[in-house]
């Protein structure tokens, strides 16, 4: 029998836009990879992932598994276009299919059980305040999305820093030090000032303001009292259209891959087939 050589039968816009899609998501794939390890190399704690609250608090950890997920998938629909690989562009159509099936039934869940899921979302905030600190990444984290939203806190907002051991009123003394910040709050918490350098002390007990001991009713002239998952519904709630036009354009995106790679691969092996009768004919 003889040796199979591409051919020009097969649709060259499919392979080569197969081609193109998934060498640039894997491109992303690596620069994702590498920041996420470096994050966990540069930083002076240990990876310790032992449940989903740790995964998710661990912004390194996720952008790790999101590039190496991307990687592997973009890997086989790259190498199965551009060779014209049978092998690997049935695996890409698989994983693309398990993905998209995982992301109906996530999405389902989440619509069905919102109460559990805002318990959840609670949880990893609270775990995340906790490692306030500990983890230099996770702080920056919080810091940017507690001044991005205008939000304190989970549920409990501002007196949810009270889980902090920074934070924290009764831990008034840290290695034999006059701890400053206890009773108080981060200051991505505190109302944006018109001053052009921030003050990192204005959520301390021995800065402008106390945070957790601000009287109550004053609290909303200081800080944003309103807790973060709170503030996320009201901003999913008003860019619904924006997240459900992004929601649909990828699951798009998806479907388009699935169908490419399947009729990419339904022309290959129509092709080997009659180059195989060919070489039969011929012999």
């Amino acid at each position: 029998m003889g040796k199979y050589h591409p051919s020009h039968h097969v649709n060259e816009w499919i392979r080569y836009i197969l081609y193109g899609f998934n060498f640039l998501l894997w491109i992303l794939s690596v620069f994702l990879l590498l920041v996420g390890i470096i994050g966990i190399a540069i930083r002076e704690d240990k990876l310790s992932i032992t449940n989903y609250v740790d995964f998710l608090t661990d912004p390194a950890a996720i952008l790790v598994a999101i590039g190496a997920l991307v990687f592997v998938v973009t890997f086989f629909g790259c190498v199965g276009a551009l060779n014209e690989n049978c092998l690997f562009l049935r695996i890409y159509f698989i994983l693309l299919i398990i993905i998209f099936v995982i992301e109906i039934i996530c999405g389902i869940l989440a619509f069905a059980f919102s109460g559990q899921l805002e318990s959840g979302v609670d949880e990893v905030i609270q775990d995340g305040i906790r490692q306030y600190r500990v983890d230099a990444d996770l702080t920056n984290f919080i810091d940017f999305a507690q001044r991005e939203l205008e939000c304190c806190g989970g549920i409990r907002h501002l007196d949810d820093w009270g889980n902090n051991q920074y934070f924290n009123c009764n831990n008034t003394e840290l290695n034999g030090l006059k701890n400053i910040e206890a009773c108080g709050v981060p200051y991505s918490c505190c109302i944006d000032s018109d001053e052009e350098v921030i003050n990192t002390q204005c959520g301390l007990v021995g800065g402008e303001h106390a945070g957790q001991d601000t009287f109550r009713g004053d609290r909303h002239r200081f800080f944003h009292t309103e807790g973060c998952i709170e503030k996320l519904q009201q901003e999913l709630r008003m860019r619904s259209f924006i997240i459900g036009f992004a929601v649909f354009g990828i699951a798009a995106l998806q479907v388009v891959g699935i169908i490419m790679a399947a009729e990419l691969h339904r022309e290959l092996v129509k092709e080997r087939r009659r180059h195989s009768y060919k070489d039969d004919w011929h012999t």
